[in-house]
């Protein structure tokens, strides 16, 4: 299943349609439901923008025929905003570990349009949602930061995902999701990369 959804992680950051419906018609032969490619596209907006999800939505919906809901707890409302805030805080500090604070401050300083909304709408409302497991859905993340060579993001979510319990080896097999679809020149630099992130690990 994981490698599966990194896959398709992947291709939805290529962008190719001919790429991303295969990726889907593969992911639903090996039993993978719409649900759960739904919640790797709504990840992917996080790292890769409002285009590429949209676009992996729409391809989605012309495969499958399958059209969302719009649950209650999506709507913006003071009560929903607050549940998100609840719950994105401690995920993102289980990802950063100690180095949470830190990146708050960071944040703040460098970029405050940004600070809140990373943790109420990425972290609360998009990462810390059931319908992945939290340890997937970050190895998706690292696919995702992986093909398109982010090498701070995907060095704190190559960390994260081993925080959350994620195997050294389901790394490499994230990164190896991508090795069709991404630029060779990116999966070489990001697997060193990811070396550093199991180095790293172990200490404090």
């Amino acid at each position: 299943m994981e490698e599966q959804l990194c896959r398709f992680a992947a291709a939805l950051v290529n962008g190719n349609e001919d790429i991303i419906t295969n990726a889907i018609n593969r992911a639903e032969e090996s039993g993978l439901s719409t649900m759960q490619l739904r919640e790797v596209i709504l990840t992917s907006y996080l790292f890769d923008g409002y285009p590429t999800a949209l676009e992996g939505f729409r391809i989605l919906t012309d495969l499958t025929g399958s059209v969302p809901e719009n649950p209650p707890e999506l709507i913006y409302t003071p009560d929903n905003i607050a549940t998100w805030r609840k719950r994105g805080e401690p995920l993102c500090r289980a990802i950063y570990g100690p180095q949470y604070e830190p990146l708050m401050k960071r944040v703040a300083q460098i970029a405050p349009e940004l600070s809140d909304a990373m943790i109420v709408e990425g972290y609360g409302k998009v990462l810390a949602r059931e319908g992945l497991e939290s340890r997937i859905r970050e190895l998706c993340v690292v696919t995702i930061l992986a093909a398109k060579y982010k090498p701070r993001q995907l060095l704190s979510h190559a960390i994260g995902a081993l925080r959350l319990g994620a195997a050294p080896d389901s790394l490499y097999d994230a990164l190896n999701a991508a090795v069709e679809i991404a630029p060779p020149e990116n999966i070489e630099r990001s697997r060193i990369v990811i070396e550093s992130a199991i180095n790293q690990i172990g200490q404090p």
